[in-house]
């Protein structure tokens, strides 16, 4: 028996080559899955801050809504992000007037999980993300 494995040897001698070329192709095949897939999150983070801040915004434009209203309809619409209040500003504070632009801005800091990755964005892996959403104060006026 290992006798005929020996004679299938000399016969073919790349047996292990595809092996051998496999096991060195597969960290960097691997990494760059990895790294897909840690950008792929930093843009779904990236998608879900502008749409917190947009919703914030569309809170923000009735004048009855005081900044905790705002700050809460941010978080929901975030979840999984635990933002707190010093990463969600609002400008200008409550009381606002009528026809006059709020501003919401979210921040976040991401954190890569592929380590190659995050030395290529620098900070050790922390990536600074933030979106602004600007509106017109409309709604009912208060008397």
């Amino acid at each position: 028996m290992a006798s005929n494995l020996f004679l299938e040897q000399r016969k073919n001698p790349n047996i292990g080559q595809s092996l051998i070329e496999f096991a060195l192709i597969l960290p960097l095949l691997a990494l760059l899955i990895l790294g897909l897939f840690d950008l792929g999150m930093a843009v779904y983070t990236q998608n879900l801050i502008a749409n917190a801040s947009r919703e914030g915004a569309r809170t923000g434009i009735l004048l009855a809504q005081d900044d905790n209203a705002i700050r809460t309809r941010v978080r929901t619409a975030a979840p999984g992000l635990n933002l707190p209040n010093s990463q969600i500003q609002i400008s200008p504070a409550f009381p606002r007037t009528f026809n006059q632009p709020i501003t919401v801005t979210v921040s976040y800091t991401y954190t890569t999980i592929t380590p190659l990755i995050g030395q290529i964005v620098g900070n050790g892996g922390r990536l600074r993300l933030s979106s602004t959403s600007v509106m017109i104060v409309e709604g009912v006026q208060q008397y």
